[in-house]
């Protein structure tokens, strides 16, 4: 016994292997050597007595437990294997959780064996990612392809919130789902209350409205369901098929959709005759589309506006419009929509415009569903957008001069009768006076009064061309600019013969685009300016 190698986990060793503890040195096992050899060395005790002694050492220390304290660790750490060969530098294993004590089987107690906890299993917090094989973790809990596997159904994952019938990324597994009320084979159909449901392959469909309307739409094929579809093949089945929350809860919303909306192309006057169309004030503010639990930029990026904000907006439409801070407050308006807990929430307003879920009917019909809903529903943080019937050009300059002049940023005139189409559109035209573009940061320009300012920002357009803006940059901005690789707006009057914008001025901070845009139909003018 004493030439064994000493375990390197010492007393916080706590393996229990038969293999392992007649290979390595342990304390329970110094502390026998020691007694035994003082057992021995002793001339004043008989050797009947020694031998009666040191049996009695052996009995007594066969109830000596090694200490299994361990430190708290991050991973899955197992000092455990299957291999015999397993050394004492393998990793030392996560404690496992202390069990309460259980009732004893008093047969069991009467013949004088302990008596083994009858204790249900439950998940391991790992599933099939665990690879710990000692008997003991198996015996507490379940893993995939164990005899009681669907037991974990019911059981709560340890560590977790989820469900132990859900898999890695929260689905519910097949076996694990509710069975229908009533079966459909693929390519069956069946009349219900006057409609009929159908299904074909893992998709089912209703003939009625609600199963093409706006509760369905951007979900996928297989997961639009109806109330037809819940009363036929049960609610609890449904829910489970199309990935709902359980009846009285809340489902959780994406922080990212697909979103698809109606843009605008530039106004040339002599192209089209403006009699008749809708024209309406171009907001300066940031692009929101509503689907009826949150708002989503263009590129389909949640915006979380406080739920004072949204309480009295529609959930059974979508809106199309603009989060608006007022005239010349872009770049504060762009870091309040971004910020979900910002304090001035309450200096936005939503701006409706339009109501994309109604996108084949006319612009008209749209409006007065729009209409008829905020003549019902008072709000303090959302309102229509004014439209008036355009009598000509000479109208739009007019209108254009005041709305300029009150620091607004154009108008934008839509044809009458038009769709909702989810692309750029020439049945919608903006009006301004400068021209407007994108481009990315590539630089700074530092301040010639204080070198520990940013004079102007180097961009980049779309073209691969190069220059510096400077005006319209705030102190603020000066300090703090926008980082390289972010994609500004900026306004300027015309192109230089050299291809780059005169005069051009910062705007500010684009967060729906993720690369730099030109201008379309500026016309050069000017000297070149290189």
């Amino acid at each position: 016994m004493s030439e064994k190698q000493k375990c390197k986990y010492w007393d916080k060793c706590f393996r229990k292997e038969k293999k392992h503890l007649e290979t390595f040195l342990h304390p329970a096992d110094e502390k026998k050597v020691n007694k035994v050899k003082k057992t021995d060395d002793d001339d004043s005790v008989k050797p009947s007595m020694r031998k009666e002694k040191t049996l009695e050492l052996v009995d007594e220390e066969a109830d000596v437990k090694p200490k299994t304290t361990l430190k708290k660790r991050k991973t899955h750490e197992i000092s455990v294997y299957d291999d015999d060969t397993a050394t004492a530098a393998e990793p030392p294993a996560k404690k496992a959780k202390k069990e309460q004590p259980m009732d004893t089987d008093d047969a069991s107690a009467k013949k004088g064996k302990a008596a083994e906890p009858t204790q249900r299993r439950v998940k391991c917090q790992y599933w099939d990612k665990c690879y710990r094989k000692d008997k003991g973790h198996k015996k507490l809990y379940i893993h995939p392809g164990d005899p009681d596997e669907k037991q974990a159904a019911k059981a709560p994952a340890k560590g977790g919130k989820a469900k132990a019938s859900e898999g890695i990324a929260g689905r519910t597994r097949t076996w694990a789902r509710p069975k229908p009320l009533n079966r459909m084979d693929s390519v069956d159909s069946v009349d219900v209350g006057g409609f009929k449901l159908k299904r074909t392959g893992s998709n089912y469909e209703c003939t009625c409205s609600s199963f093409t309307g706006i509760k369905n739409m951007g979900r996928p094929s297989n997961q639009k369901t109806c109330t037809h579809l819940m009363n036929y093949l049960g609610e609890e089945y449904e829910r489970a098929r199309c990935d709902l929350p359980e009846k009285g809860k809340k489902e959780k919303i994406p922080q990212h959709i697909n979103v698809s909306v109606l843009l605008a192309h530039k106004y040339k006057e002599g192209e089209t005759n403006p009699v008749n169309w809708w024209m309406s004030e171009k907001l300066d503010g940031v692009r929101a589309y509503w689907n009826g639990r949150c708002f989503y930029s263009r590129l389909g990026n949640a915006f979380f506006a406080p739920s004072w904000f949204t309480k009295d907006l529609p959930k059974d439409m979508h809106l199309d419009g603009e989060l608006f801070g007022g005239r010349k407050k872009f770049q504060s308006t762009v870091s309040i929509v971004k910020t979900p807990e910002h304090q001035h929430w309450n200096k936005i307003v939503y701006h409706v415009f339009d109501a994309p879920h109604l996108e084949k009917e006319p612009f008209e019909k749209r409006m007065k569903a729009i209409n008829d809903y905020f003549d019902t529903k008072k709000t303090d943080y959302a309102k229509v957008v004014k439209h008036e019937k355009c009598t000509g050009h000479d109208q739009i300059e007019k209108e254009l001069k005041r709305i300029i002049a009150l620091g607004g940023e154009g108008l934008m005139i839509r044809q009458p009768g038009s769709k909702y189409e989810r692309t750029r559109s020439k049945t919608l035209l903006k009006i301004k006076k400068f021209h407007d573009a994108e481009a990315i940061v590539i630089g700074y320009e530092p301040s010639k009064s204080n070198p520990g300012l940013t004079g102007a920002l180097w961009v980049k357009m779309a073209n691969g061309k190069k220059f510096k803006v400077g005006s319209g940059l705030t102190n603020k901005d000066r300090r703090s600019p926008p980082k390289k690789g972010t994609i500004i707006t900026y306004k300027f009057q015309e192109y230089s013969n050299s291809g780059t914008p005169r005069f051009p001025t910062y705007v500010g901070i684009r967060i729906d685009m993720t690369e730099p845009k030109d201008a379309e139909g500026v016309v050069t003018e000017g000297k070149d300016d290189e």
